[in-house]
């Protein structure tokens, strides 16, 4: 998009701030600069720029202060008005402050007025209409990943009450010693189904549609089960449990337990490049938490990867981590109240630390 492609909603009541604005607008090294440079719109009051909006409009630059409006309220109102186009707040030299406070309430930046130069005004429209373009590719990916994340759990509800049927017809069929077997497949599925229901509720929670409802939650219960599943699933790794394991100690938690155990142990096998992954699993209480450590005899990690191994700061699945598994680990803990980190084993490998508290 070339500079006279563009078109801006200038909302100023100070003459002189508008032509100075206007001037820098059309200055001579604004980047890909057709003759005449953008074209500007200006509203001289709040009303003013809130009448003046529409499709064609791809920026608006806002004054705090109008003489219908002042503050954040100003910059609330027209948020509310402009809907997905970018905004860029303008302050005068005591308004930084508000400033800052625009930005976290939707604009895309601010500027102070007595600081403003051609080329700093032209590139922070740029960045800020770039900003907003990814922004709403990024609200339109989430939305398709909504519909399929229902359809997915949907099929997979659908699927697995099958496989609970066709298992439950099958108990009296099965020999004595099938039973136990057939027990843990319909005992899996039933966990699928709760998990599928869970993860609905996760990523309301992820969106702020809801609270999270955390319930005191058995971790030596849920550790066990998750060590029996990761021993089924690699049997060329050892998994032992050490120290003694307390009874009755609860966490606050909710179904998602299992998941942040399940990623810590699989985590554990699958980054160990050892002939036989050793790993050794330990719970301790220490006064109102409960820690579960999880060590393996791999190849470490580095100090300077140490906290970006969770994806912390990151987006999701763009985390340079070691993948998805640790960023919802990171993120499960995080809404539990508890901690996560990692530091060196000896000799080699990693140890994995959660510290939740307790119910």
């Amino acid at each position: 998009m070339t500079s006279d492609e563009l078109t801006l909603l200038l909302v100023e009541d100070n003459p002189t701030d508008v032509r100075l604005i206007e001037e820098y607008l059309i200055d001579s090294q604004w980047e890909q600069k057709s003759a005449g440079g953008p074209e500007v719109i200006h509203a001289s009051s709040l009303s003013e720029g809130i009448e003046a909006q529409s499709e064609k409009i791809d920026l608006v630059l806002l004054d705090l202060n109008l003489p219908d409006s002042a503050g954040i309220e100003t910059v609330q109102s027209m948020l509310a008005a402009s809907e997905t186009v970018p905004l860029v707040v303008l302050t005068g030299m005591n308004d930084q402050r508000l400033g800052v406070k625009a930005v976290e309430e939707g604009a895309q930046d601010y500027l102070v007025k007595d600081e403003v130069s051609p080329e700093l005004l032209q590139r922070t429209i740029r960045y800020a209409i770039e900003r907003a373009s990814q922004e709403r590719e990024l609200r339109r990916r989430n939305r398709e990943l909504a519909v399929l994340n229902q359809i997915v759990r949907h099929d997979i509800r659908n699927d697995v009450s099958v496989i609970t049927g066709w298992g439950t017809t099958l108990e009296d069929y099965v020999e004595p010693g099938g039973e136990e077997y057939l027990s843990r497949v319909i005992d899996a599925a039933d966990h699928i189904t709760q998990l599928t229901e869970t993860v609905g509720d996760f990523l309301k929670i992820l969106d702020g549609e809801q609270d999270a409802e955390l319930r005191p939650s058995d971790p030596v219960r849920v550790l066990r089960a998750e060590i029996e599943k990761a021993r089924a699933t690699h049997s060329e790794a050892e998994f032992t449990i050490e120290g003694e394991v307390p009874d009755g100690v609860t966490v606050e938690a909710n179904q998602l337990l299992s998941s942040v155990f399940r990623n810590l142990l699989n985590n554990a096998v699958t980054h160990n490049t050892e002939d036989t992954p050793q790993v050794a699993i330990s719970l301790e209480v220490a006064g109102d938490t409960v820690q579960v450590a999880v060590a393996d005899n791999g190849l470490g990690i580095p100090d300077d990867r140490k906290e970006t191994v969770f994806g912390r700061g990151q987006m999701g699945l763009e985390s340079p981590g070691s993948g998805i598994g640790l960023h919802l680990v990171d993120t499960l803990v995080d809404i539990y109240g508890g901690e996560v980190w990692v530091e060196d084993n000896e000799p080699t490998g990693s140890v994995f630390r959660i510290e939740l508290p307790r119910a």
